[in-house]
Formats: structure tokens, C-alpha cells, sequence
């Protein structure tokens, strides 16, 4: 086998590789073993005709297909060793023409590797963010919310009307056209009034009725339901409220916040809980400078990225989505037949974002390089520890898991040497910007504040 680089180009290497007629033979005779299986020649049993009688009959052209795929694999392996090239994608091979293989066999590929990096501007880049301060009130909503979440569920007398954040219990069965449709009837259904869980104006009107009465509601369909057959029609559910029940706060005392907390007083747990409040703070502003900041250094600096690489990451973003919606039960069909989508348009969509993150990537990769970052012993001891903690799986675990991996790992932990740089090298200034949020964000997936997160954790 004889490789030859001929360029490299626009991050991407061109190789010329010649497999000599021993490598060719022995994957045109593993393409024999493997057709031969397939055919009935006559006169031979299945799978008994000599490889001179199919090449008489089909011609040699037939191994040709299944040959490349044992040729050419092992051949580009061998001339990456060779050639001391590391490709960072999948290669795009050339074949000539009709892909004819004689004794020999040449072939050409275009290998995506790392790219030249050339750094900006990485001190003192200047980062405005908002200016964020706890307040006491910020305090007093972190505790109500612990005590709403603790609140006894009671149910409303018969005279009593339902309102906004109670828990209802309900039979429905919906109806368009007068025609009752598939998936439109439960019994015993429980929904939390104000929730928006179900069709836009469905819980509105649930507001007001008492237990055990009944009325129709009218509705429509969103133009983008996932039933494109009810999309955009109008609706009529028959409802019964079969039970109402609503919160009944618990006072906060020091009983309280033995019971939800691991403290003994109620100013023991708001201490605990102003001491979370102010680490999240300081997390929620890092991470407005990290953001801040690393898009300015990315902008920065200069790189050509092969379009393989990026594509790369697009596949990697679409399995991560095909997972999330496994856990739920959903199929990637179903979530693009539901977000009336596909899959073109998500490559699409999420190309930039792609984009963006492999440059960030590989700037950071050169900033930790011309840093001189290092991982020793002692910090990949402390990243397993904190993945097995994450994973809630014994450190052991974790250590065989990522025993394979040291080298990526090692390098995680230099691009985070790196993103603390540019983080502790920025100019901040924080200026009055007027917000809605509080100081106290809510977790995205849980609703909660961080710090009633950490209640939770420690009971």
C-alpha cells in the first residue's frame, strides 16, 4: 500500500493511496465468500460455485462493490498511520470511474483535519451584563415557594367553585362535527387548573363550577396540532367535575422547617436559604460572562472549519434529540410530525448553533495549547468523582467507564482551565438594565428556584 499527501487545503487533507495487488486479491476473494452464499449457479450446490465460475457467468464486476468495502476501509487506515494524519470527521473517498478494480487499485480521499487556529483578542475583552442584586424579597418568594411546594391538598366543599391552581378530577369526551373523535375521551381525569396543559380555553372554563356539575366547552384546536386532522377546527368536550381540591399553606414555623429542611429553626433554614440564593447569584452572573465572553473571543479569532466537521455535530445534536424524546415515549417521526417539521429542516435550523459550538471548541483547544494548561492526576481524580456524583453512580463506575476515554477527559478539563481565563481576564461592567426575572432564576425543566432544588437534595 502506497499513500502520498498531495495538499492541505482549507483544513482538509488530499491523499492519493495505490493497494497493491495482495490486498486487492483478498478483497475481491472476501467479496467471493460473501455473494457465493447468495447465488444458485447451475450445476453447483448453493454456495459451492468456485469464484472462476461466477466471474464466467456475472463477470468480475459483481465482487467490485462488496470488495471496496474490505479494501478500502483497512487501506485508509493504513495510510493515516502512514501519513501521521488525524482526521477530526468522515473522509470523502473518489473512486474512479465505475469503481474498476484491476490489480491494483487506486483510489483518493479528502480527510477534514484540525484546523489552523489563529487567536484574537483573549484578556481584558470587555463584557457588559445586568446588574443582578439579592433582595429580601427575593428571600421571602424562595421560602413561599418551599412552602407552597410542602402545601396539604384539601378538598373544596360541594358549594365551593373551583379556581385557578387547584386540582381537578374530570370526565370528558370531545366531539367536532357532533362526531366524537379518537384519543378525545378520558374518565377520572386530573388536571391542575392554570396549568395550559390542555387545549388553549379548555381549563379557563373550568373556573366557577362546583363539584358534580357539568357543562360543554367549546374550543379550538391550535392551526399546528399534531392531528392535522383537528388542526384549526372547533371543538366540543363534555365535562364532569367530579372533585376539586386546593392548597392549605402550612405556617412557617420552626415545626416547618424541621420537617421539609435538615435545620432546627425557621431562621436556621431562611439563612441556608439566603446562603443558596447568593451562590446561585454568583453562578447566574459567571454565566453571563462566560456567554458574553466567549462569543466575543470566538468572533475574534480565525479558523476554516470543513463543512464535514459541522455536519458531524448536526448528527450528534439530532441523536441527543432522539434520546430526550425516547425518555418520553416519542419516536423522532412523532416529534417532527407533531412540530409539523423534519428532518432537513432541524439540520437546518441547527446548523449555526453547530457552527458555533466547534468553533468554540477548537478556540478554546488553542488557548488551553498556548496557555501551557495542563490536567494532572489529582484534577482527573476530581472530574470522575464529580461525574460519578452527577450520574449518582459509585466513582469505581465511573473511572471504568471513562477508562478509555483519559485523553478526552484530560482535555475537558484543560478547555475549562480555558474558559476560567478568559472568564477571570474579562472587563465586566454590570449595568442597571430593567428585567422581569428575579435575582432567584427557575430551574427551566422543574419550574423551581436552584435553591429549592438544594432543599430537596438534603432531605
Amino acid at each position: 500500500m502506497e499513500a502520498k499527501l498531495m495538499k492541505v487545503e482549507n483544513s482538509e487533507a488530499y491523499i492519493e493511496i495505490t493497494v497493491d495487488e495482495t490486498a486487492v486479491e483478498q478483497g475481491m476473494n472476501q467479496a467471493y465468500k460473501k455473494i457465493v452464499k447468495k447465488l444458485n449457479v447451475p450445476g453447483f450446490r448453493k454456495g459451492k460455485a468456485p469464484r472462476a465460475i461466477l466471474t464466467a457467468h456475472y463477470g468480475k464486476e459483481i465482487f467490485y462493490s462488496d470488495a471496496l468495502e474490505v479494501i478500502v476501509p483497512d487501506a485508509y487506515e493504513k495510510a493515516l498511520t502512514q501519513l501521521d494524519i488525524t482526521p477530526i470527521a468522515q473522509p470523502e473517498f473518489d473512486f474512479p470511474e465505475d469503481d474498476i478494480i484491476d490489480k491494483t487499485f487506486s483510489f483518493s480521499a479528502r480527510v477534514p483535519v484540525k484546523p489552523e487556529v489563529t487567536l484574537g483578542k483573549i484578556e481584558e475583552i470587555d463584557v457588559t451584563i445586568p446588574k443582578l442584586e439579592l433582595l429580601e424579597g427575593d428571600i421571602e418568594n424562595a421560602l413561599n415557594d418551599i412552602q407552597g411546594r410542602y402545601a396539604l391538598l384539601a378538598e373544596r366543599a360541594e358549594d365551593e367553585p373551583a379556581e385557578y391552581n387547584d386540582k381537578v378530577n374530570i370526565d370528558f369526551e370531545g366531539f367536532v362535527n357532533d362526531e366524537p373523535f379518537e384519543g378525545g375521551k378520558a374518565d377520572g381525569y386530573t388536571l391542575v387548573l392554570g396549568s395550559n396543559s390542555f387545549i388553549p380555553g379548555f381549563e379557563d372554563q373550568l373556573i366557577g363550577l362546583r363539584k358534580g356539575e357539568k357543562k360543554d366547552l367549546e374550543v379550538y384546536f391550535p392551526p399546528k396540532y399534531h392531528n392535522q386532522e383537528l388542526a384549526d377546527k372547533k371543538a366540543v368536550f363534555k365535562v364532569t367535575l367530579n372533585k376539586i381540591e386546593h392548597k392549605q399553606l402550612r405556617e412557617l414555623n420552626d415545626e416547618f422547617a424541621q420537617e421539609v429542611s435538615e435545620f432546627d429553626t425557621l431562621e436556621e433554614m431562611r439563612a441556608d436559604v439566603r446562603e443558596k440564593a447568593e451562590q446561585q447569584l454568583t453562578a447566574r452572573k459567571r454565566e453571563m460572562i462566560k456567554s458574553e465572553v466567549l462569543k466575543k473571543a470566538v468572533d475574534d479569532c480565525e479558523m476554516i472549519l470543513p463543512d464535514a466537521v459541522v455536519d458531524e455535530r448536526t448528527k450528534k445534536m439530532l441523536q441527543q434529540l432522539q434520546q430526550s424524546m425516547a425518555l418520553q415515549g416519542i419516536t423522532l417521526e412523532q416529534y417532527f410530525e407533531f412540530s409539523n417539521s423534519s428532518e432537513e429542516e432541524f439540520y437546518k435550523n441547527v446548523w449555526p448553533e453547530a457552527e458555533l459550538n466547534v468553533r468554540t471548541d477548537f478556540m478554546l483547544e488553542k488557548i488551553a495549547e498556548e496557555k501551557g494548561f495542563e490536567a494532572d492526576d489529582e484534577e482527573l481524580e476530581k472530574y470522575v468523582n464529580d461525574i460519578a456524583g452527577e450520574a449518582n453512580i459509585p466513582a469505581d463506575t465511573a473511572k471504568e467507564i471513562l477508562a478509555s476515554s483519559t485523553d478526552n477527559v484530560r482535555m475537558s478539563i484543560c478547555i475549562n482551565k480555558a474558559i476560567d481565563y478568559l472568564v477571570e481576564n474579562a472587563v465586566v461592567t454590570e449595568e442597571e438594565i430593567p428585567s422581569e426575572e428575579g435575582a432567584l432564576e427557575p430551574d427551566v425543566k422543574t419550574g423551581e428556584t436552584l435553591v429549592e432544588t438544594e432543599m430537596k437534595s438534603s432531605e
